[in-house]
């Protein structure tokens, strides 16, 4: 008995022993683990810093940055709503989001709740009970009769003015009140909406329309015509009444026969005939256009709403007009002046003609700013009440104004070399929007010209002229930035302030998240919202909507379906040809090219697809046809109709030919026939003439672009020094975006050249001082054109030049070239070449994750035979054959002996053990537990509380996603990438895998999101 104690006390002994040197292992290893999450995350800081980031990062906890990212990124209710429920209820209005939807509260007293992207109707709702209290506190009275909702502005004007006029007098029935709530609705239709110049003028017609439904009025039409004025095409389909109002009934219904019909009955009104404009804008028919011209009557194709809508005109020559017009056709419509103009000429000689016969009134050298400034100020002095107000006259003419002023702003800064003047010149005009407009366009040329500061400042602090300016300057940003940026991701939340819930700025808000943070889940829910309650009310979205879900069928039915304007059946058109099968999308296309016979933009894409498709004499054929529907002329339209045949020509190695077609084009400057003729002349051996014309080309359109299509030209003629110079002085700041065109130029060029050639071409670019970085971006489109070897050149050659940490990318990416081009053995017989008899374990933890970042998942195991000495590398390679596995959902003898590798089967009892000691996940590495994670072990709980240090908030989401992408919860999987992106060092891979892997998830909404919450 006493021995069998002693055995047991010695048991025990050696198990606290074990224990011990177990948790003095475990301590060590989370010593280690706690200076490098230190080192980590002050190379986050850093990085932000260097990166100048200005906003305090989320929440490092992956759950709680996942629920902050939401609130973030969450878009408030449409302002013009609030602003309508604060002129009701005479107090300021709060909207405070809680439990899934907003709650809207004026005085702190809640009058409204509302889902957290409302419609129309709902927000109508919640302004009910104030409406209510206005008209019992105006002490409305009586029964409204019903009149019409559409009506010109002209029409409008003079019943709300009558209708405040009575009002004042005392007159306050319900009648009155309905003629003015139904003319506000009518001019916030006829307004024109380049932007939402003035949402404090849609509040008051919103808080009209209110009341008036409030006093018992049938606000059917009205309401419909104020939402189809907001962009709710939904909530209009649904109030229109068919009866009543034909014209707006066939409208939203996408009925165009029965809205042309209505449109031109002798008893139709302005507002009709305003709505088949509309309609003839979206279509993009020019001849439509032209005939509703020609049947104009009382010179209404030259009225403020006509040249508003004009200025969605497609030709910029046409918007530029139509900008220029539009303010001088204010002030003429303020002072009395009836404008005239020919309605049987070139539409932007009417529109010419109307601007000068608009200020036939002012003097040789008065300033129209001056005299519009005087008149805006007087405008309608005598108005002063709740139905209307002189300021509210002033504010519609100014929008209309403001609508012009950014046209000039959007076409001047395309038509002139330099617009910085244009900038300083849209700051004078007396309008409030004058100064947004200014600051805009200085931040937009700043952002083209590689200074983003400017326009993050704008995005922050500014206001700017509405949700499609603020996505301009972001667009242009990321044009000078390498995607993943976190400048960029970082940009984007700093832009919501720009944003709400109205359907224009929740599309453009999906849109900017989707392109600029790949969170491809949250746009598709955004873009659904809108598109789902309104079919064909926003094609354009729900072809990016069926593009993004994949929906091949819904793309070919989007493409023929004759209801929806034509652009938006062409853009689905397109998308079919890339995504689906060849021959329903050739039908589509051919379809399309016979109802637009003379359209250039429709019969280049069927001839690029045709091209694509390895079919250049059926693209040559088109492009033909297209030359003879459009005559001989030297119109810019038959120019491009030239470069199109010309490519093809050029794609059949016709290059006389080729030469004789695009040189009639030379005389209209467009860009496409210098790059083409250019070209034409190296292939037949004229350089000189080549360089001549390359540098007019140089001169006239001094450009990224322009240096690209020199540089490709000059290497055709073998001149590769004089490329590489021109790439090292361009015209206009070059980045990495620029490159990977240049790239695809390159490899034009370089595929049939010898693999020495590109050597000497990337030594030229070297020696001309161009960064090896972004010479790199030459490479993979040589790789994606199959040469292998001429790829393989120009990457050992960057290895050499490339500073030591970045090496291994370009290492890697030469194994790849060369396993392609001579087979894996070659391949890893350079490589251990390359990196001599003893590499590091930094250097293979390099190549590692290039392996893994290039997809080339079979070098994970063929680099790395035996398992690693070094145990952190061992463990980082386990993490990345684990991911590497599950993303491709491999299931064989690899994921076999990764798990076998990684099993532990005591690791329970361990992590019970390391908790009770305090040393929460020490019992392993934090790469081998994310392994066990990635390969199906545990939850996102588990490891969630260790992943808040270091690298680890970056880190764990990336691979959380990964899991949740091969488990099939496609939400989850956008989700965590997204906030994966919320890392702020470009530096750490996972930031960069996480971008990637984002635009691969396809949309399924059938997959819901498992809620955060409840894991918290």
């Amino acid at each position: 008995m006493k021995r069998f104690a002693i055995f047991v006390v010695l048991c025990v002994l050696a198990a606290a022993a074990a224990v011990g040197v177990q948790a003095w292992r475990w301590r060590e290893r989370k010593l280690k683990e706690d200076v490098q999450n230190r080192e980590q995350s002050a190379a986050e800081n850093a990085a932000a810093g260097r990166l100048g980031l200005k906003t305090p990062p989320l929440p490092p906890h992956p759950l709680d940055r996942r629920i902050a990212l939401d609130d973030a990124l969450r878009l408030e209710p449409d302002r013009r709503f609030l602003l309508a429920a604060r002129e009701l209820a005479g107090a300021d209005v709060a909207a405070r989001f809680s439990d899934g939807r907003w709650i809207l509260s004026s005085g702190g007293r809640e009058f409204g709740h509302v889902a957290e992207l409302p419609d129309f109707a709902e927000l109508m709702s919640a302004l009910a009970p104030l409406g209510r209290e206005w008209v019992a506190t105006a002490k409305v009275t009586g029964k409204a009769p019903r009149i019409r909702a559409l009506r010109g502005h002209k029409e409008a004007f003079a019943a709300i003015r009558e209708a405040q006029t009575r009002w004042s007098r005392g007159d306050h029935g319900a009648a009155v009140l309905h003629d003015a709530a139904s003319a506000a609705a009518a001019l916030m239709l006829q307004l024109p909406r380049a932007f939402d110049a003035d949402d404090r003028l849609d509040a008051h017609a919103l808080a009209l329309s209110a009341a008036d439904a409030a006093a018992g009025a049938d606000v059917r039409g009205q309401q419909a015509v104020l939402a189809l004025a907001l962009g709710y095409a939904g909530a209009a389909r649904t109030l229109a009444p068919a009866n009543d109002e034909p014209a707006l009934h066939a409208f939203v219904t996408l009925d165009r026969r029965k809205l042309a019909d209505a449109a031109r009955r002798k008893e139709a009104g302005p507002g009709e005939r305003h709505l088949l404009l509309r309609w003839l804008m979206q279509d993009a028919n020019e001849q439509g256009l032209l005939r509703f011209i020609g049947a104009a009557r009382d010179n209404e194709h030259i009225s403020v709403p006509t040249v508003g809508q004009i200025l969605l005109h497609g030709d910029l020559q046409v918007v530029a007009a139509a900008s220029d017009a539009l303010p001088a056709l204010a002030l003429a419509e303020l002072e009395g002046v009836r404008a005239t103009a020919p309605t049987d000429v070139e539409l932007v000689r009417t529109l010419m003609t109307a601007r000068n016969s608009a200020l036939q009134t002012l003097a040789n050298n008065e300033d129209l700013r001056a005299r519009l400034a005087t008149d805006l100020g007087q405008a309608d002095t005598a108005q002063e009440g709740p139905l209307w107000r002189g300021a509210d006259t002033s504010a519609w003419y100014a929008a209309a104004t403001a609508a012009g002023l950014l046209g000039s702003g959007r076409s001047g800064y395309v038509l002139r070399n330099d617009a910085t003047g244009l900038a300083d010149e849209l700051g004078t005009w007396p309008v409030p929007v004058a100064a947004h407009l200014s600051r805009w366009l200085k931040a937009r040329i700043a952002a083209d010209r590689g200074s983003l500061d400017e326009a993050y400042e704008a995005l922050a602090s500014s206001r700017l002229p509405g949700a499609r300016a603020s996505a301009d300057l972001l667009d242009a940003m990321a044009r000078q930035s390498d995607s993943p940026d976190p400048r960029i991701i970082e940009a984007v939340r700093v832009a919501l302030r720009h944003f709400d819930s109205r359907p224009v700025s929740r599309l453009i808000w999906a849109e900017m998240v989707r392109a600029h943070t790949r969170d491809l889940d949250r746009s598709g829910q955004l873009i659904a919202s809108v598109v789902d309650k309104a079919p064909g009310g926003y094609p354009v979205d729900e072809v990016a909507l069926a593009r993004q879900r994949a929906s091949i069928d819904r793309l070919e039915q989007l493409a023929l379906d004759e209801r929806l304007p034509f652009p938006a059946r062409l853009e689905a058109a397109g998308a079919l040809a890339d995504r689906g099968p060849k021959a329903p999308a050739e039908r589509v296309l051919r379809h399309l090219c016979r109802e637009r016979p003379a359209d250039v933009e429709t019969h280049e894409r069927l001839i690029r697809f045709l091209h694509d498709a390895g079919r250049p004499a059926d693209a040559l054929a088109a492009a033909l046809d297209l030359l003879r529907t459009l005559g001989d002329d030297d119109s810019f339209r038959v120019a491009s109709a030239r470069c199109a045949a010309a490519r093809q020509l050029d794609a059949m190695g016709r290059h006389e030919d080729a030469l004789a077609m695009v040189e009639r084009a030379l005389p209209t400057e467009v860009v496409c026939a210098y790059r083409i003729a250019t070209a034409q002349l190296a292939h037949l051996g004229r350089k000189e003439d080549a360089e001549n014309l390359l540098l007019a080309h140089l001169a006239r359109h001094p450009q990224a672009e322009t240096a690209a299509t020199v540089a490709e030209v000059r290497w055709r003629s073998r001149d590769d020094a004089g490329a590489a110079d021109v790439l090292a002085h361009p015209p206009a700041t070059l980045t990495r975006r620029d490159f990977r065109e240049i790239g695809e130029r390159f490899a034009a060029v370089f595929r049939g050249r010898p693999a020495p050639d590109v050597k000497r071409a990337t030594e030229a670019l070297l020696q001309a001082g161009i960064q090896p970085q972004s010479i790199l971006e030459l490479g993979p489109p040589l790789a994606k054109a199959g040469a292998a070897a001429q790829a393989f050149e120009l990457y050992a050659l960057l290895s050499q030049k490339m500073p030591p940490e970045k090496s291994a990318g370009a290492l890697f990416s030469a194994w790849g070239a060369l396993r392609a081009g001579k087979g894996a053995s070659a391949a890893e017989s350079w490589l251990r070449k390359q990196l001599g008899p003893d590499p590091s374990a930094l250097a293979d933890n390099e190549l590692a994750t290039s392996a893994y970042g290039e997809r080339l998942d079979d070098a994970l195991w063929e680099l790395f035979h035996n398992r690693p000495p070094e145990p952190a590398f061992a463990d980082r390679l386990a993490l990345l054959r684990a991911a590497s596995i599950v993303r491709r959902g491999e299931r064989g003898a690899r994921r076999d002996a990764l798990l076998k590798e990684l099993a532990d089967p005591l690791a329970r009892w361990k992590a019970s053990l390391a908790r009770s000691i305090g040393l929460s996940g020490a019992y392993a590495s934090w790469e081998v537990r994310l392994a066990r994670y990635v390969l199906g072990e545990g939850r996102e709980d588990d490891f969630a509380d260790e992943a808040s240090d270091g690298s680890r908030p970056c880190e764990a989401p990336y691979y959380f996603g990964v899991r949740a992408a091969a488990e099939t919860r496609v939400r989850d999987a956008a989700a965590w990438y997204r906030v994966a992106l919320e890392c702020r060092n470009p530096e750490q891979p996972e930031f960069i895998w996480a971008h990637r892997a984002a635009a691969t998830l396809e949309q399924d909404r059938s997959l819901p999101a498992k809620l955060v919450q409840a894991a918290r």
